[in-house]
């Protein structure tokens, strides 16, 4: 289990809590998240991202940036000056 801001990651039963409610979350949001957490402080580049949440796949960047996106939005990022992912170009 994982706590950052108003969150709780429980990530053996795939669950993501914002004060004690479940959010609604895709997979791969969830794996692009758990990745994350599990790396705090540590910058995570896109080659890591993408070998951990589509380990046996080819995938494009743009489908990370769309899977993201939805991460953020669903952690509210941003919102209110509330920052849990923090991106560094060209990384």
């Amino acid at each position: 289990m994982i706590s950052f801001g108003p969150f709780t990651l429980v990530a053996n039963e795939r669950l993501l809590l914002r004060q004690g409610m479940p959010v609604d979350l895709g997979a791969r949001a969830f794996d692009i998240l758990a990745t994350l957490a599990a790396r705090p402080n540590e910058v995570v580049s896109k080659k890591d991202l993408l070998a951990h949440v589509w380990p046996d796949a080819t995938v494009e960047e743009g489908s990370l940036r769309f899977h993201m996106a939805n991460l953020r939005k669903a952690l509210g990022d941003g919102k209110d000056g509330a920052r849990y992912i923090a991106t560094l170009a060209g990384r």
